[in-house]
């Protein structure tokens, strides 16, 4: 599948997907221990929010950060916004769930102390998995020159990331660093299944059959009621995109989702492109370290690994 004309760059549109994928991998889990390392529990649970719950009966699950705590210090890089700006930027959640849950943060702490946890904890868990394992700096280096060549025209959470001081802490620094990436791709996978004229409801429900997830299994953390995702699926079905129960892709589902990934991809490119030859050097230096925050459980390895009732709240 080629690339949108605007796109300029020598890469072959396979290597491009796949080096951008790759770059995706390597960040993710650095990016998003955030969410379920116990030093960002306590750090927003001494502000007054409720502590990460595991989410119910069963072993194994991780623990995930009260709903308000989490939306309001993930979209805080943008400043004290509203729910309904949360709900828009974020994409894939119920905004009947954002729009409460948002306004119980920011009546619960003050922004910059929401902000001000949110960085510790993040950074305290990197040194306590991470410290031990070498020196951060050369990977810190590599993700900035990347995250700088990115556009913020389009993409609300990488901009709010870029406005933002970095952390004195060098393990801080690298978390902020993947956390630039990852919310990059994320603001242009928003804008690239929006694009192709899904709902975010239908979205989701596509991703889980891109990802062979158990269906509905994560969108239910979005906190859509299952009604809700039943008529989506019955809205996919009825375009032709996917067929059976549980649901698969028929070819034209297939390939519109391929083409939703891949036009998130290119978008990558600048990125890509200011890494060069050293996204390698970039990848070997990350890998290991995401393998340390999988095994000290503070990114799951599986989606059974988060409790299907978080972004439920019960009212």
């Amino acid at each position: 599948m080629s690339r949108p004309q605007a796109f300029t760059t020598s890469v072959p549109d396979d290597v491009l997907s796949r080096n951008a994928r790759a770059l995706r991998g390597a960040v993710e889990p650095i990016a998003a221990q955030v969410y379920f390392a116990p030093e960002v529990h306590d750090a927003f649970a001494a502000l007054g929010f409720t502590r990460g719950d595991p989410g119910g009966p069963g072993e194994g699950y991780l623990h995930l950060p009260d709903l308000a705590a989490y939306f309001c210090s993930r979209a805080g890089c943008m400043g004290r916004v509203p729910g309904e700006v949360v709900a828009s930027v974020f994409g894939v959640f119920d905004p009947a769930v954002v729009v409460p849950e948002t306004g119980r943060g920011w009546a619960t702490a003050p922004h910059p102390e929401i902000m001000e946890a949110r960085e510790r904890g993040a950074t305290a868990a990197m040194e306590r998995i991470l410290g031990p394992l070498g020196d951060p700096a050369r990977a810190t280096d590599l993700l900035l020159r990347a995250a700088m060549a990115g556009r913020v025209s389009g993409r609300p959470l990488f901009a709010g990331l870029r406005s933002l001081p970095m952390p004195a802490a060098p393990w801080g620094a690298l978390w902020r660093a993947a956390d630039m990436v990852r919310e990059h791709r994320g603001d242009a996978h928003v804008a690239a299944w929006t694009a192709a004229g899904l709902d975010p409801v239908e979205a989701g429900l596509l991703a889980e059959v891109y990802a062979d997830m158990p269906r509905r299994r994560y969108h239910l953390t979005r906190g859509w009621p299952e009604a809700t995702l039943d008529e989506g699926l019955d809205r996919l079905r009825d375009k032709g995109l996917v067929r059976g129960e549980p649901a698969v892709f028929t070819d034209e589902g297939a390939a519109l989702r391929e083409a939703i990934e891949v036009a998130t991809d290119v978008q990558q490119a600048p990125l890509l492109d200011a890494l060069g030859d050293q996204l390698d050097e970039l990848l070997a230096l990350l890998r290991p370290w995401c393998a340390a925050i999988v095994a000290a459980g503070a990114y799951p390895s599986a989606i059974e690994q988060l409790p299907p009732t978080w972004g439920r709240p019960p009212w």
